[in-house]
């Protein structure tokens, strides 16, 4: 994603157009054992700078992050989901001035399907 947009400016309180870009890339990997056990390894790196048109003050963001799981496939009916995220961001509006946010999470999920 590239191009121009609103963006917040918080040095002069104002909303003007300027550059923004960013994306994601995923990559995964397709494992199936001989017992029918089906593992899905995974890792996704996402960037955005720029604001967001759709909200308050068209917000100024960095965003920085990486996540890395593995989803388990122990038959048609269940399966199993872990991942860690590493998280960098920061979104600026007349609001907040410099909102730095970091941090890891650990998501965990458990899916049955009938």
């Amino acid at each position: 994603n590239w191009g121009k947009g609103p963006e917040y400016n918080p040095v002069n309180d104002s909303i003007e157009i300027k550059n923004l870009n960013g994306g994601y890339i995923t990559a995964s990997l397709k494992i199936e054992s001989k017992n029918g056990m089906i593992f899905f390894p995974f890792t996704r790196v996402q960037q955005y700078k720029g604001g967001k048109k759709h909200e308050l003050d068209a917000r100024r963001y960095v965003v920085k992050e990486i996540e890395a799981g593995l989803e388990w496939q122990l038959n048609s009916n269940f399966e199993f989901t872990a991942s860690y995220v590493i998280s960098k961001r920061r979104f600026e509006s007349s609001n907040l001035k410099s909102n730095l946010q970091s941090g890891n999470l650990l998501r965990l999920q458990a899916q049955i399907n009938f």
